[in-house]
């Protein structure tokens, strides 16, 4: 079967979000009944742009999957993840000789900005890991409040007599929940409940840009990782050092992708930490960096890049210079993000304030992982060479979301049913024992 897919950005930055669901379901309803005038209109210039380099229409298009997949005859489910800091719907569709997933991904502006069919893998749920033990914890619900910024969290503490060493769990970027859902998969879930089945308490909240998109979405022109990430982070951590069963001593940060790369700045932001643990920290503030050639490693995955794919790569090379260059407009928006985010981000070197740290920083890489890579950990290898305080641990099979698989790694592997492995969940909980 033909791969349908037409341009989508996979890099994490701000998106904010509403009727995804119902927007999604729209275009396919809309589409199987043929009013591709009004299909069209809910498409972004990107998309149009990618049907003309590829002479199709949109009825042309949907005429062609036709042809191959029969008519579509019912719609199985609905489901809204973000990935890579996008807001993306499968919805499951069952044709007459097939059922795949239409997986559409939305831009800032809520047009659909890529669609992409893909086989159907039925539904799948949330499945704990086996080293988790239910019975050796229990969990309280309470809030990171910061100003007027109040966000859902849980503390997950172990059963027993404390007090516990803790830890404090900060997402990737996009509007991340507390779990960090990835499709099936909760990487922050896997760590919560792995690490207090032995002995570490967790605490892990819902995003500022999940919990209060319309006013994130209103202040893009002033907003900034800090207010994205870094203040929230420094509140739970005071939070978390709130608690009676928390070894004030022993107070951890676990950052993953952005996390991790704006993690030792959130440390200088505070003296309650006794340790960092960054999991695929990009080794230069500008994240979006990685852009570029997490597109590039996409595109070629089918072996070859057509004539579209390099459209946008040319398209996105031209924004990533202007970004870099400072040449974007004050009210301007580029890669889902204004001048103020990602001029503050240019002006960030995580290596240099991490070699700064006197803390002990722990540094884990999948070598599986395409957006942030070998080459970024190799870097932060590099600058923290000679500091005393910083270890460092390879993974040969893991993805972006330390979860493991075979072969070259793809957007499409993190709607499969996955856990963190033990090993990463022990390496974490040795090394925080070795913290005095």
């Amino acid at each position: 079967m033909r791969k349908f897919l037409l341009p989508i950005l996979l890099i994490a930055g701000l998106t904010f979000g509403s009727s995804y669901e119902q927007k999604a379901l729209q275009f396919i309803t809309l589409l199987s009944s043929n009013d591709f005038e009004n299909a069209q209109k809910m498409v972004s210039d990107v998309f149009l742009n990618a049907l003309n380099q590829s002479s199709l229409t949109m009825e042309s298009f949907w005429n062609t999957l036709n042809q191959q997949v029969g008519k579509l005859e019912q719609v199985k489910r609905i489901k809204l993840s973000q990935e890579q800091g996008y807001q993306v719907v499968y919805v499951a569709c069952e044709f007459e000789k097939a059922s795949l997933d239409a997986r559409i991904v939305f831009d800032r502006d809520e047009k659909i900005a890529g669609l992409q069919f893909l086989p159907y893998i039925g539904e799948v749920s949330y499945q704990e890991p086996e080293y988790v033990d239910k019975n050796r914890f229990y969990e309280i619900e309470c809030t990171v409040k910061n100003d007027k910024w109040e966000l859902p969290a849980i503390l997950t503490v172990p059963k027993g007599e404390g007090p516990f060493p803790a830890v404090v769990l900060v997402h990737g970027s996009g509007p991340n929940d507390k779990d960090e859902t990835i499709g099936p998969n909760k990487p922050f879930k896997d760590i919560a409940w792995g690490l207090a089945s032995k002995g570490i308490a967790v605490l892990r909240y819902d995003k500022r840009t999940k919990i209060y998109a319309k006013e994130s979405s209103e202040m893009i022109g002033t907003f900034t990782v800090n207010d994205e990430t870094v203040n929230d982070a420094v509140t739970a951590i005071d939070l978390l050092s709130s608690f009676d069963m928390v070894d004030k001593n022993k107070i951890f940060l676990i950052g993953h992708s952005l996390g991790g790369t704006v993690a030792p700045r959130i440390a200088t932001m505070t003296d309650k930490l006794s340790g960092l643990i960054l999991m695929a920290p990009a080794a230069h503030g500008f994240y979006a960096e990685n852009l570029l050639s997490q597109l590039e490693y996409i595109f070629s995955l089918d072996g070859k890049i057509d004539e579209t794919e390099s459209k946008q790569l040319d398209e996105t090379k031209q924004q990533l210079e202007r970004i870099k260059s400072r040449q974007m407009e004050q009210s301007e928006v580029l890669i889902g993000a204004s001048k103020k985010y990602w001029e503050d981000l240019l002006d960030y070197d995580p290596l240099k304030v991490a070699r700064s740290l006197e803390i002990p920083i722990l540094i884990l890489q999948g070598a599986r992982d395409y957006q942030v890579t070998i080459k970024d950990f190799e870097m932060w290898k590099e600058a923290l060479s000679e500091k005393q305080n910083v270890s460092f641990k390879f993974y040969e099979k893991l993805n972006h979301l330390f979860m493991p698989g075979e072969g070259p790694s793809t957007p499409y592997e993190y709607q499969k049913p996955n856990n963190i492995p033990e090993e990463v969940i022990e390496d974490i909980v040795q090394w925080i024992k070795t913290i005095k």
